[in-house]
Order: C-alpha cells, then structure tokens, then sequence
C-alpha cells in the first residue's frame, strides 16, 4: 500500500510541499556545519592535548549532543520527507502507466474489432464477386439460350410460311 505526502500526518510540521522542495537543504547540509571537505562532521574535531584542561567541559558535551541530535532529527525528517516524495513521484508514474496500459488494451481490442470487420468486409466482398461472376455466367447462358431460341423460332416461322405456301397453292 502506498503512501503519498498528504497522507502522512504531520508530526512535527516540517512536512515539504512541492514548492519548498528546492529549497530544502541537503542531508549533506544539514550533518556537516562545514561545506569544505565534502565529509560529514557529526561532531567538531577534538581539541588537542595540550588544549585540554583537566576537567571536561559537561554543558559544552550536552550542547554538542543537542546539536547533533536535532541535525540527526532533522536528516531523518529529510530522509522522510525525500522517501515520501519519491513514493508520490512513483505513485503518479504507476498511474500513468496503468492509464497507458488501459489505453493500449482499448486500442488493441479497436484495432481487433477493425481487423476483424475488414475481413468480413473482404469476404463479403469476395462473395459480391462470386454472385457478379455467377450473374455474368447466367446471362450469357440466357443469351445464348435466347439466340438459340430466336434462331429455332425463325426456322419455325420459315417451316410454318412454307407449310402454309404449299398448303394455299395445294387449294
């Protein structure tokens, strides 16, 4: 289950919008005070020896400790912070990617259905043919049966003139 910026609970009111996003400070920032060595210093270095004294310094111990606690409790915020957008980032990428996948589904079963109604299309097509070449065939057969009949027809009338011919000069 994801979780996005917004779902969070805002425990200590350091929560990142998008806009203050750039200005946030590094996690290198925040753990090293000192920007030039490029390690990150938790604690100053220990003076020398000869700076010692004989007793330790306990509230400059303590303030060192708060010191380092808050910038741990801030780079954990930060860290937090960094996952929560990262996570919101990847849920809006996992959403496009679905909603592109949907797309490419529905554009697959288009491209089915239009594959399929072009070839019926060819078929009936092809059918429309076969009828056209079969009607062609039958006319030309009913010409030729229409010849053959206009033909028997005038030898019929011919025989019939001729019968009729010899039968009027018989009288």
């Amino acid at each position: 289950m994801s979780r996005r910026l917004h779902d969070r609970p805002d425990t200590d009111g350091d929560a990142l919008s998008d806009n203050d996003w750039e200005n946030r400070p590094t996690l290198r920032q925040l753990l090293a005070p000192g920007h030039g060595s490029g390690v990150v210093q938790l604690f100053p270095e220990p003076p020398r020896a000869e700076e010692m004294d004989d007793e330790l310094n306990w509230p400059a111990a303590i303030e060192l400790i708060r010191d380092v606690g808050s910038r741990m409790r801030q780079a954990r915020r930060f860290a937090q912070d960094v996952v929560q957008h990262s996570q919101a980032v990847l849920d809006g990428t996992m959403h496009r990617l679905e909603e592109t996948e949907r797309r490419l589904r529905l554009a697959e079963s288009a491209a089915r259905d239009a594959h399929l109604r072009a070839e019926r299309a060819e078929l009936a097509a092809q059918m429309a043919d076969a009828r056209a070449r079969r009607a062609e065939e039958e006319t030309e057969l009913n010409r030729a049966k229409l010849a053959e009949a206009q033909m028997w027809l005038k030898r019929l009338y011919s025989s019939v003139q001729i019968e009729f011919r010899d039968l009027s000069e018989e009288d």
